[in-house]
């Protein structure tokens, strides 16, 4: 299996920077499957046709050439699969996605695919189900410890549904207040158990630049923060899928 789903806060940001910070991009396929609409098209200046809904329309027995083709490099070098804008499109693209493209995307150990698949709702969505590895990402509330720590427990409760599904969990922690990530590693371990927790920086000019301002050459973006940690998130996650992938060959 190799589909990382990323969900929850800023889930967009996120998958974006961990398939820039990716060991092999060559090897990767950045797929929006986000039901509530696509924005990937617009931050990459592409347009937005072919998309998941052209794949899953035209490809019918999920050959993975005939999905490549549908695929597009954005100037940044990444392989992209971006969402409909539309809210309904998208949903259904998303929907539809479980019939051929899923099974095909999971079946395949190369490329990787890494899913933006929106907020964590507890509504399916056909990526996350089919992940090797799921990572939950989670904005601290920086106003009040105590609405931090409300919002905290909703983490831990929505790792404890994520985890209901065959998948590895990794949780991303953006920001560093009001309680620092080893304060978080322990509080989800005390919660579900043993998760890796792996702390992003708040980098608005990061931020910016993976959604499209220009400006900022490629040498400088790679030295900001949130693209140094998402190469620990890279790292983390590389290992989680290594393990899925030994225990997957010894189920066999």
């Amino acid at each position: 299996m190799s589909v990382v789903a990323v969900a929850g806060d800023v889930a967009t940001t996120t998958a974006v920077a961990l398939a820039a910070a990716w060991s092999t991009t060559g090897d990767l396929l950045l797929v929006e499957a986000d039901p509530s609409g696509g924005d990937l098209a617009a931050w990459f200046d592409m347009p937005v046709e072919p998309s998941l809904s052209s794949v899953v329309t035209r490809v019918l027995d999920g050959a993975w050439p005939d999905i490549e083709r549908l695929t597009r490099l954005a100037d940044n070098g990444l392989r992209v699969l971006p969402a409909p804008a539309s809210l309904t499109e998208a949903s259904q693209a998303v929907d539809e996605a479980a019939r051929a493209v899923v099974p095909a995307l999971s079946a395949a150990r190369t490329p990787v695919t890494i899913a933006d698949t929106g907020h964590l709702v507890p509504v399916p969505n056909p990526f996350r189900d089919a992940a090797a590895v799921t990572v939950i990402v989670h904005r601290q509330a920086p106003q009040s410890s105590r609405a931090a720590a409300v919002r905290l427990q909703r983490l831990v409760e929505q790792v404890e549904l994520a985890g209901r599904v065959p998948t590895a969990l990794v949780v991303a922690v953006v920001g560093a207040d009001p309680f620092g990530i080893g304060e978080i590693e322990r509080f989800v371990a005390d919660g579900v158990g043993d998760t890796p927790v792996v702390g992003l920086p708040v980098d608005d000019l990061a931020a910016a630049v993976l959604a499209g301002r220009s400006g900022v050459s490629a040498k400088r973006l790679a030295r900001l923060p949130l693209l140094r940690a998402a190469r620990d998130l890279a790292v983390t996650v590389e290992r989680c899928l290594e393990s899925a992938d030994a225990l997957g060959r010894m189920a066999r």
